[in-house]
């Protein structure tokens, strides 16, 4: 597949880069597993970009000065859970269309597995 094309084309020259490539492919490419209304969502890091921005104009406000290391935890905590507020609000055009999809890879994943435990008498 592309993978293999990517390999042969640029492995020559970028041997460590195309050997990580195709060691964490799965990883990488994992949002496939996702229907594809949700690609960009998955591919973005515009929501972790908007925590960052947050949580660097809380320091600026307090011009980085902290009585102790505790308030350096509490000021992520807070603006985590203000953001949090904000996401809930949020409605993501085409998850409705996939929510049963969605529904589904969660159980899968995250169902508790039942076990089947056997004594020997």
């Amino acid at each position: 597949g592309a993978l293999e094309r990517l390999r042969e084309a640029w492995g020559a020259r970028y041997p460590s880069l195309v050997a990580s490539w195709w060691e964490n492919s799965g990883a990488l490419l994992r949002f496939h597993d996702y229907p594809q209304v949700l690609w960009p969502y998955l591919r973005s890091t515009n929501l972790m970009e908007r925590f960052i921005r947050e949580v660097r104009r809380g320091t600026k406000v307090r011009d980085h000065k902290f009585p102790k290391g505790e308030a350096v935890y509490k000021l992520l905590y807070l603006e985590s859970e203000r953001q949090e507020g904000r996401w809930a609000e949020w409605r993501l055009k085409g998850v409705a269309e996939v929510q049963e999809v969605l529904e589904g890879m969660l159980l899968e994943r995250y169902a508790p597995r039942t076990q089947t435990l056997t004594h020997k008498s």
